[in-house]
């Protein structure tokens, strides 16, 4: 898994929540979440809990192959364009500007992984044509 810092102790209680889901898991998406998480908290960077069970979910759908890592990417797109919107909208520009950022990594993570990762259906030997 893609750590920062191996022994690293988690400041945040939603981030670390975050972390735990990730332990263990074999998926890129999971390796990315955790150590992107892992910077995000060492930098003392909120996350809103919509999009704290928005990641929860799809580390755990993408690991059971009930979601693809491409849709993981595009919902947390959107889910922290939403955040970001929301921050800026209190004044909090710097959040604003972290989940504007994150917002747009998962969009062209997302449009990266489109050029070679199966999706659910074609893990199962389900072709799309």
């Amino acid at each position: 898994m893609f750590k920062v810092k191996q022994n690293h102790t988690f400041q945040n209680p939603m981030r670390q929540q975050i972390d735990a889901t990730t332990q263990g898991k074999q998926s890129d998406y999971a390796h990315a979440v955790g150590g992107v998480n892992q910077i995000l908290d060492r930098g003392n960077i909120g996350i809103s809990s919509r999009s704290q069970a928005s990641v929860l979910d799809n580390v755990k759908k993408v690991e059971t192959g009930a979601r693809s890592e491409v849709n993981a990417h595009q919902r947390e797109a959107l889910n922290f364009g939403r955040d970001a919107f929301d921050s800026a909208k209190k004044g909090n520009y710097k959040q604003a500007s972290v989940e504007a950022f994150g917002s747009g990594i998962n969009a062209l993570a997302s449009a990266f992984k489109s050029t070679y990762s199966e999706t659910p259906n074609e893990k199962k030997g389900i072709g799309p044509w």
